[in-house]
């Protein structure tokens, strides 16, 4: 009992630090990617009595989340989702990594959809 009791105090803080360092590192990855948004959807998440809701964005680039975002001052992410439409393409400032066995993704703080120029 003893044994397991060790091993929880030392991988309770190594997550702690782990989860910490993946958060401030995702913030140092900051890109300007031009793409085109193949489709997009709400994805909902419940656990418990707790819903918890979030965009996904799907590009030719790669997925990308879009919430809001307190350290970039983004509070209308259901706006700018609503005004991404598919088959445009856009200028999208992203923060984050992508890291598949955390289900993460890129956030989006920041956009501009491309002018189309015709000849």
């Amino acid at each position: 009992m003893r044994a397991i009791a060790k091993i929880i105090l030392i991988l309770v803080p190594v997550m702690i630090i782990g989860s910490i360092f993946l958060t401030v590192s995702g913030y140092q990855n900051k890109q300007t990617i031009k793409t085109k948004v193949t489709d997009k959807e709400r994805i909902t998440q419940q656990s418990g009595d707790r819903i918890e809701s979030f965009y996904l964005v799907y590009t030719e680039a790669g997925t990308f989340k879009l919430t809001d975002d307190i350290l970039y001052g983004n509070f209308n992410s259901s706006d700018w989702y609503g005004q991404i439409h598919r088959d445009s393409t856009y200028t999208f400032e992203v923060v984050g990594y992508r890291i598949g066995v955390l289900s993460s993704y890129p956030n989006i703080v920041n956009y501009k959809r491309c002018q189309i120029t015709k000849l």
